[in-house]
């Protein structure tokens, strides 16, 4: 199918004035910081929580890959479906059913006794919480005016990021059964504050135009039946690679790679307080670049030759220096936001919620292909050659992911998918 756009009249009056894009801005940051905080959260949580259901010492690194790809499987499965009801039945929608979904099954969390109960409810957990980062960064995009984008979807990944500080402090303080009940009921009561949020206007009204000129097809059909937009689609994944490489090995797995397993929790919580500060520092940095320079692509280029150089030295760290390293590292990693707001960009709105949260799921669902490459080559060739030839191989693929995107600082919106 030809990829082509249908240009939308300008009647409609799309509304950017602050009292309306600030607190949907606001109320969809709290829903993303509710998604980082959870993710982390079981990173931070993994070693305490599986002694706890008997899981032996050998036995715990691979168990807790396993536990990952589960909640990674749901987060591709809920990322379509939450996409699609986002551009089927609104932005709201898809908010408050994933918040749901998402806040039940954390709860029952923290009752289980057993791996496979753990398993079953990290998948229906990551299946919720998919619908979060999407839609956040959909409503962002759509209700903040074009010369102030970056600058909304970059609120809404710091309010993420503050999660994994949540995340990280809260394992500390309290117990991992008590941390899961926290991050449930926190969920809940952010479905509470949802009911009065309004419905992105953009959306509400590219959806009459399409039902008008009877363009009624599945926004996911849309996207499968066009290489052109597979191949936007797969560049987007790539570019955040490093991220995920760098916080699903160089982070959740920090005990093993400083074989530090007597202070396993302490030192997770350590390397995450320390990441999270820096992807703050690098999601508020590349966002005013960004608007500076009038350029996504040159930013994110920038911090990808900075965060290899920076990944390169961590690696050598002594153990006592790598939870501090790791905050220039999480810097260097925070330019995902723009890649979040490039996929927003690059779509029509019929197609912009499923884009915007297939995109960021189906990069963190790159945890699954890095944690089994890691598991498996960490074993056959050593945990030290293995991260050298991981980081190389992660950043020379997000780095000509990039160079092949288009730029789209500035890009109207107000456009359909043919």
């Amino acid at each position: 199918m030809a990829n082509c756009t249908l240009e939308l009249t300008r009647d409609a009056q799309i509304d950017f004035s602050w009292k309306t894009y600030l607190p949907a801005i606001l109320i969809a940051g709290l829903g993303f910081l509710v998604d980082v905080y959870d993710v982390l959260l079981f990173a931070v949580l993994r070693v305490p929580s599986l002694h706890e259901l008997g899981v032996a010492a050998p036995q715990m690194l691979q168990t807790g890959v396993n536990l990952m790809n589960m909640q990674m499987f749901g987060l591709i499965a809920g990322g379509v479906v939450w996409g699609m009801v986002g551009d089927r039945k609104g932005r709201k929608a898809a908010l408050f059913g994933s918040i749901l979904v998402y806040s039940i099954a954390t709860l029952l969390n923290g009752m289980v006794t057993s791996v496979a109960q753990y398993a079953a409810l990290r998948f229906i957990a990551g299946f919720g919480l998919a619908g979060e980062v999407g839609a956040a960064m959909t409503i962002a995009a759509e209700m903040t005016p074009a010369r102030y984008r970056t600058l909304g979807t970059a609120a809404v990944s710091f309010m993420g990021v503050l999660g994994s500080v949540l995340a990280a402090y809260t394992a500390e303080s309290t117990t991992w059964r008590n941390a899961f009940y926290i991050a449930g009921a926190a969920g809940l009561a952010l479905l509470c504050i949802r009911i009065k949020m309004k419905e992105s206007r953009l959306f509400e009204t590219a959806k009459k135009r399409a039902d008008a000129a009877g363009m009624t097809g599945s926004s996911l059909a849309l996207l499968l039946l066009s290489p052109t937009r597979l191949l936007k689609i797969s560049r987007l994944v790539l570019a955040a690679l490093p991220l995920f490489f760098v916080f699903g090995v160089l982070v959740t797995f920090s005990p093993e790679i400083k074989a530090s397993q007597a202070d396993a929790g302490g030192l997770v919580a350590r390397v995450a307080i320390f990441y999270s500060i820096g992807e703050i520092l690098g999601e508020t940095a590349s966002g005013i670049m960004s608007q500076l320079l009038r350029s996504r692509k040159r930013v994110m280029i920038g911090f990808q030759i900075v965060g290899l150089i920076v990944c390169l030295y961590t690696l050598q760290a002594r153990a006592e220096q790598y939870a501090l390293l790791c905050l220039p590292l999480g810097f260097c990693v925070g330019y995902w936001a723009l890649v979040i707001t490039t996929a927003s960009e690059q779509f029509g709105t019929n197609v912009r919620s499923t884009v915007t949260t297939i995109v960021p799921n189906l990069m963190r669902a790159s945890h699954i292909p890095i944690n089994l490459l890691f598991a498996w080559l960490a074993t056959a060739f050593g945990i030290s050659q293995t991260l050298l030839a991981m980081t190389l191989g992660a950043y020379a693929l997000a780095f000509i992911s990039v160079i092949g995107m288009q730029e789209t600082a500035g890009k109207d919106l107000d456009f359909l998918e043919e």
